[in-house]
């Protein structure tokens, strides 16, 4: 069992180094619905209640309880925090943004020959953008490892596979950090003994444009269908250091490693969905989310090393030529399920499950992406989602609570990545004019794998991250 987890670990670890990888996959399938302050203070769980901007990217068939049509938009601000903890060593950082999470509107018309067809009640149209991913973050990782080095990596990889163009290990050879002799390649600091920092900043969003559809057919059924265009726009740079703070070496002083990577892509979707009213005071729902083909991903790659020495061999500063690739990605296929119990005119409580299966998600050409696509079989898992709500209305003000589960994407134990969410919010409803807040706070853990150790250590380069997103959120509503 040991042996099968440290394979799946050094796979997804080797894949995650290069772009269009596994990582690349479950980050642009994991998508994480904003919305409207209401829906967000409610813990995203709308799949049954309905009558709310947020449902157009969830279950669709919840525009169908509008009766009059509204425009709504959704600014909020976040601070996302880190903290790592790397070889006994802790580091922390943090990073703000301001964007908007939905704006759009509905437009809502009682259903033509009404009274000739008294079944069909109304008829909604809705567009407008969601964000569905927030990519701002900054995270740094810091400690004194003297087990190894990235740059045995290198040379470890470079022994038994040689030097590639525009490898990593070329790089590092130009700027020499690793160097040949009688035929094998050697690094200054072999066995560690060096302080690691690793700092990553990533930027960009991504956002789902909808143009929606539903209708009402005597207040007690309504269906639903969206058709959603995602884009995204992702941007990391990070920066690795290594220094020999203890002068083990009598030439090596330090070295940095930058790289940066931008992704970027259109994309498209459908999504169905239905909403059963048996009795008034419950509402059952269904939705289903087709896979989101995105057929124009683009991937923009740069690495530049710097090396320092304190004698004899020249210091160098090295770039890679500027790589780009175009491929394609299909994201896995969705299920909801939802259910929400109405209290009177005073308040409800809601519940939403999503099912996901990542190991559906295709990177093509097929043929150039085999291992990618066998890395996402033995990564990656099912994914259960859990979302709970309530508010309760006092005269024209609401109160409202949530909380959502996103369990673990991954397989075999290989990493952790579960999500949990807290939220609560407060309203003020009149007839042409709502004002929604909400805060919401998002914790999960992952181990992050710097870089590949070398097949003699039994020790990994892995720090263990814990991240917080606190996100303050702010609906306007205008009703006509």
């Amino acid at each position: 069992m040991k042996n099968t987890f440290l394979t799946l670990a050094l796979t997804t670890l080797i894949l995650s180094v290069f772009a269009q990888n596994a990582t690349d996959a479950l980050r642009y399938s994991s998508v994480n619905y904003f919305g409207t302050a209401r829906s967000m203070a409610m813990g995203g769980a709308f799949g049954a209640v309905g009558a709310d901007f947020s449902v157009l990217s969830t279950n669709p068939a919840g525009l169908g309880l509008y009766k009059t049509s509204e425009f709504t938009v959704t600014p909020f601000i976040s601070l996302a925090e880190t903290k790592s903890g790397y070889f006994g060593s802790a580091a922390s950082d943090d990073k703000y943004n301001f964007a908007f999470s939905s704006v759009g509107g509905v437009l809502a018309a009682e259903y033509p020959n009404r009274l000739e067809t008294p079944g069909w009640r109304n008829v909604q149209f809705g567009f407008g953008i969601n964000r569905l991913l927030d990519f701002n973050n900054r995270t740094l990782m810091e400690g004194f490892n003297d087990q190894h080095s990235l740059l045995t990596s290198y040379t470890d990889y470079a022994n038994s596979y040689g030097i590639g163009r525009n490898s990593p290990e070329e790089l590092a050879e130009k700027a020499n950090l690793i160097f040949r002799e009688n035929g094998i390649y050697y690094s200054d600091m072999p066995d560690g003994g060096v302080l690691q920092r690793k700092s990553i900043s990533t930027e960009g969003s991504m956002n789902e444009v909808v143009l929606s559809a539903a209708a009402n057919y005597s207040d007690r059924f309504y269906v639903g269908v969206t058709f959603g265009f995602p884009y995204f726009n992702y941007y990391e740079e990070s920066v690795y250091t290594e220094s020999d703070i203890e002068n083990r070496n009598e030439y090596f002083r330090s070295f940095t490693l930058r790289q940066q990577l931008e992704t970027s892509s259109t994309g498209f979707n459908l999504k169905a969905g239905m909403i059963a009213r048996p009795v008034e005071w419950i509402r059952l729902g269904i939705a289903y989310h087709s896979p989101t083909f995105f057929t124009n991903m683009t991937d923009v790659w740069s690495s530049q090393i710097s090396s320092y020495f304190d004698k004899e061999i020249e210091d160098k500063n090295v770039s890679s030529p500027l790589g780009e690739y175009n491929y394609e990605l299909t994201t896995p296929m969705k299920f909801l399920g939802s259910v929400a119990l109405m209290i009177g005119n005073f308040g409800m409580l809601s519940a939403d499950y999503q099912f996901v299966d990542y190991r559906d998600a295709k990177l093509r050409p097929t043929g150039d992406f085999y291992d990618v696509n066998a890395a996402i079989q033995n990564s990656y898992s099912t994914q259960n989602i859990f979302r709970v709500g309530t508010e309760w209305r006092f005269g024209p003000f609401s109160a409202r609570a949530g909380y959502s589960l996103y369990e673990s994407p991954f397989g075999n134990n290989i990493n952790d990545g579960e999500r949990t969410s807290y939220s609560f919010g407060l309203g003020y409803r009149e007839n042409n004019f709502f004002m929604d807040f909400a805060f919401v706070q998002t914790q999960s853990s992952e181990k992050y794998y710097l870089y590949n150790p070398p097949v003699y250590s039994s020790t990994l380069a892995v720090s263990n991250v814990d991240y917080k997103w606190n996100n303050l959120v702010m609906t306007l509503g205008f009703k006509f």
